[in-house]
């Protein structure tokens, strides 16, 4: 027969009230940190888009070719994602950790260049009445610009790499089909 949970406790340590009590307030504490640093952060990202109103306007070629060259960068890192993650399976080198951050930093250049953009539309980066906002001038047709050079670079990636798998798929069956009429292909059975 099993002793039941109940005596089982007593045989234990017994909890204190004490040690729950700091571990609500260390989660308590932990939560507060959390929110002060995404407060933290929020306010800063505000701060970098704010102080930074010329770039979109005064890039080179203008908010066009801000648009264009960030689409650019945003299917690149995404790419450079795709082909890292790609490259990590069956891998059990010590390079992981490195493939790991590169995967992290390609998958982290879209994102980051999607949100400038989109906090440099009027209105996301600061309330509209206060007399320090400023309207980032060029700001949607850099977005559209990078809406549309996404969208295209990304369809062209797409059908580069189904065009080779289908023709590594295409090689593959023909190789098949080479070793069956040499009778190699067939299976143990068959023989």
């Amino acid at each position: 027969m099993t002793p039941s949970d109940d005596t089982r406790r007593s045989d234990d340590t017994p909890r204190s009230g004490a040690r729950d009590g700091f571990a609500v307030v260390a989660l308590v504490l932990a939560l507060l940190a959390l929110a002060a640093g995404v407060l933290w952060a929020k306010g800063a990202w505000r701060t970098v888009i704010r102080e930074s109103p010329g770039l979109i306007a005064d890039w080179p070629g203008g908010a066009w070719v801000f648009g264009i060259m960030a689409g650019v960068l945003a299917v690149a890192g995404a790419c450079g994602g795709l082909w890292a993650s790609d490259a990590l399976r069956g891998d059990a080198t010590p390079r992981r950790i490195a493939r790991r951050v590169a995967t992290g930093v390609c998958w982290s250049l879209p994102v980051i260049v999607t949100a400038y953009i989109i906090s440099a539309l009027p209105g996301r980066n600061c309330v509209s009445y206060r007399p320090t906002c400023r309207e980032i001038d060029g700001a949607f047709p850099a977005l559209l610009a990078y809406a549309v050079t996404a969208a295209a670079l990304s369809w062209a990636a797409y059908r580069i790499r189904a065009t080779r798998e289908e023709q590594r798929r295409a090689a593959h069956q023909a190789r098949l089909r080479k070793l069956r009429k040499k009778g190699k292909g067939k299976s143990r059975s068959a023989r």
